[in-house]
């Protein structure tokens, strides 16, 4: 029979499973260029082998049903689809994803991903969508899940819009490899996010951070002094190896694949560092493919994870009773806000710190200084 959907405007006669020569399904939809019905056939032999006969019929009548509830609904497959995919099982397409991107991607950045995609993968489930096309997955349903995300896992503004990000990312890829032909996220927009509160380290706890380090753990003071002193993110910290540091030049080099903006760039070192770096490691007795810091906070073949970094700064956090607000990556905000202190040019401070621009330099300035206040702004007359 062949059936016209109004609202639509499209003609199409309804799948059916040809169990014969073939083991199929067929049907019809209209061709918008070619001004008539065509057919589609989607063959099932090679799956005859591999799965048993009461599973593969299950199988293949719910794709037949699929099917007729998207041509009803005046989807038509070469209008929206032209992608021999789109009837994969999603959750088969993100563990393709994720396959792919474990090739070239750093752990870190694969274990966020990874992360993402559990999220999605479980939601799925949860709402008996786990073995759900990447076809059926609508805005409908996307909008469904977000919502859903917001107020179950009360995720703020600022994790909705990382997590809105990804899967739109995940989306597009998908396009690209022929799964789908439009993005289910791309009509979602950014929530408004509150601006990240940046914590600048008092110089007594620095103080009673640093000696802390000096009896107990050494190395840990040159981590520390590499992020508030030359700017450099723990993450690139974990993967700077010795061939890139050049002390008599007094600056680090960090390659593009290894820096978080992905450019290359120089970190510089004051005197008192490089001195502190000599005196620490004596940096000649290893090979120069070595990492800089190791698992153990000293040179080695193996670099150090982040999490690992993490470890040891939460001991010194733990055991000198700071608060958890108070991260390494303070000492970054610290930093900067010294040099904005010392009247340094924003300009210059962007590339010291390997920021985008000036703006984002902004928004790295920690709490007012009571020294511009007490010298500064005090002289100011009316």
């Amino acid at each position: 029979m062949t059936t016209i959907n109004n609202d639509f405007n499209i003609q199409y006669i309804p799948a059916r499973i040809c169990d014969g020569k073939d083991l199929c399904i067929k049907y019809y939809a209209w061709h918008p260029t070619e001004n008539k019905l065509k057919r589609i056939v989607i063959r099932f032999n090679h799956l005859k082998g591999r799965m048993n006969k009461t599973d593969l019929t299950r199988h293949i009548r719910k794709i037949a049903n699929d099917i007729n509830v998207n041509l009803a609904a005046g989807r038509n497959p070469f209008v929206e689809s032209e992608t021999p995919k789109a009837f994969h099982k999603l959750s088969d397409a993100i563990d393709q994803f994720l396959k792919l991107k474990k090739r070239d991607m750093r752990p870190d950045g694969l274990r966020s991903y990874a992360s993402y995609c559990k999220k999605l993968n479980t939601w799925l489930e949860n709402n008996k969508l786990k073995d759900c096309y990447v076809i059926t997955y609508t805005d409908d349903t996307a909008l469904e899940m977000m919502n859903e995300l917001a107020l179950n896992d009360c995720l703020n503004n600022r994790t909705w819009n990382n997590h809105f990000v990804f899967y739109r990312s995940l989306w597009n890829w998908m396009i690209a490899n022929k799964y789908c032909k439009v993005n289910v996220f791309e009509n979602f927009t950014k929530k408004r996010e509150d601006e990240k509160f940046r914590i600048v380290i008092p110089e007594l706890s620095h103080h009673r951070i640093a000696m802390y380090c000096k009896w107990f753990m050494p190395n840990m003071e040159i981590v520390i002094d590499l992020v508030r002193a030359s700017f450099i993110r723990p993450k690139e910290i974990s993967l700077i190896q010795i061939k890139e540091i050049d002390l008599f030049k007094k600056v680090i080099f960090i390659p593009a694949s290894k820096s978080k903006t992905h450019r290359d760039r120089y970190a510089y070192l004051p005197d008192w560092l490089c001195a502190k770096i000599v005196d620490t490691f004596q940096l000649d007795r290893f090979p120069l493919d070595n990492y800089f810091i190791g698992k153990e906070l000293n040179p080695a073949k193996t670099n150090i994870n982040t999490r690992d970094i993490d470890k040891f700064w939460n001991k010194i956090r733990k055991d000198l009773r700071l608060p958890d607000e108070m991260q390494l990556y303070s000492y970054r905000d610290t930093g900067i806000t010294f040099l904005e202190d010392a009247g340094i040019q924003r300009k210059v401070i962007q590339k010291l710190t390997d920021h985008t621009s000036e703006k984002m330099v902004g928004k790295y300035i920690g709490q007012p200084s009571q020294e511009l206040i007490d010298n500064v702004v005090s002289k100011i007359t009316d």
